[in-house]
């Protein structure tokens, strides 16, 4: 951890040799979670957005790390520590990089280290479906492309609502028979770029792996972005629209003109009309009036005076 400053990663304080050996001492908050507790008591009341924060939040983290040549190889819910956990959006930081590799040729450090070449060791057996197959296993060399593919685990788990799979070995099933880690298959309708993030980046094949975490932002992006294109208009009910409220059709309010025994009036200015021209609409108070106010529509048509209707 020499040369690392980064307000997502877990800071050491001091060392210290203590009467049960050596020890690192870090800042301790007393309200602070890990992150699989706070999944287990709060993930249903998590927004699509708040969920995809987290992941960006650990993704720039990790970019931060790489850069400093740094690779946890064993990130899960377990090792990540969340601050301020009432707050809308808490803050996350990495811990328990024991099972960490770093090579030296970055100025940071001093020191080259490979990392244990028995993760498993290193890990709560409750984290291990969150990490690469090939680090617990060994064969492939530690990069980039292990972090990638435990922070698609998490994502799976903050989408799905439960962890990647039940065991080791339920994983590697799902991964050789589906090609990645699916969340299509665990919710209807899934933003098809949050199905490609997630599959790509826990591909059992490294090669065909999400490679960085420059990449793996690029995807995000993108998840993002189909998120907020596809969430509905905040809208409100006509019959109680204040000025400065959108109501459905595409109109903003700019006051109410009155209510009559049928119908609401509102001035308003159509969204899509770059000339920000005034009209009057009118809203029926009860479905039964609506050709009553089709008729009266009808009429307007007829007028000379009246440009457009609604």
């Amino acid at each position: 951890m020499e040369g690392i400053d980064h307000p997502g990663i877990l800071k050491v304080r001091d060392f210290k040799e203590s009467e049960r050996g050596p020890a690192l001492v870090f800042d301790h908050d007393p309200k602070a979670k890990r992150l699989d507790f706070l999944l287990r008591e709060h993930l249903d009341l998590m927004g699509v957005e708040l969920r995809l924060q987290l992941v960006r939040q650990l993704a720039e983290t990790l970019k931060y790390a790489h850069g400093k040549r740094l690779c946890h190889r064993a990130l899960s819910p377990q090792s990540i520590l969340v601050r301020d956990p009432d707050q809308a959006y808490p803050n996350l930081q990495i811990m328990n990089w024991q099972s960490a590799a770093r090579d030296a040729s970055t100025g940071g450090t001093s020191l080259d280290t490979r990392g244990t070449e028995h993760l498993e060791d290193y890990v709560e057996d409750l984290a291990k479906v969150y990490i690469a197959p090939e680090a617990l296993h060994g064969g492939v060399e530690t990069g980039a492309h292990h972090d990638v593919f435990s922070l698609g685990a998490i994502a799976f788990h903050l989408f799905a609502g439960q962890p990647p799979a039940a065991s080791p070995l339920d994983l590697a099933t799902k991964l050789r028979t589906d090609g990645g880690l699916r969340i299509s298959d665990m919710i209807d309708g899934a933003m098809q770029s949050l199905v490609d993030l997630i599959r790509l980046s826990t591909h059992p094949d490294v090669s065909n792996r999400i490679g960085s975490m420059d990449e793996f932002l690029d995807y995000l992006g993108e998840a993002e972005t189909e998120m907020r294109l596809g969430t509905p208009e905040d809208t409100v009910d006509p019959a109680v629209a204040k000025p400065g409220d959108r109501i459905d059709g595409g109109f903003t309010v700019v006051r109410r003109l009155g209510r009559g025994a049928s119908a609401d009036a509102l001035l308003v200015r159509a969204d899509d009309d770059p000339t920000e021209e005034e009209l009057v609409l009118k809203v029926a108070l009860d479905p039964a009036n609506n050709d009553r106010l089709q008729a009266e529509g009808a009429v307007l048509l007829k007028l000379h005076s009246i440009t457009r209707t609604s």
